[in-house]
């Protein structure tokens, strides 16, 4: 059976966020996200995480760190990273349609 296949028969377990609260379930995906983001836009501008980090003042491993969902991010540093990679830091504190 190939991974694809896998994937597709797999069940959902909640093994993982059983113990957390809605909130910080919440933050873990927000997190996931913005890192996701920032790798993408990095690697679509052709930097790698030493000049991103050279560009920010700050370390390596700090951008590292972002990349792997592994910082919590203030609005600041937010803020200095969309700058840097050209991105929009849009508001998601919006109100949505529910």
């Amino acid at each position: 059976m190939s991974i694809k296949e896998k994937l597709l028969n797999a069940t959902e377990s909640t093994w993982l966020s059983e113990h957390l609260t809605p909130e910080e379930i919440d933050t873990a995906g927000y997190i996931a996200q913005i890192a996701s983001s920032i790798q993408k836009q990095r690697k679509a501008r052709g930097y790698t995480q030493k000049e991103l980090a050279s560009m920010l003042g700050v370390s390596q491993v700090m951008v590292s760190r972002w990349e792997n969902g592994e910082e919590n991010f203030t609005i600041a540093t937010l803020a200095k990273i969309s700058s840097a990679l050209g991105m929009k830091l849009n508001n998601p504190l919006e109100r949505q349609v529910v």
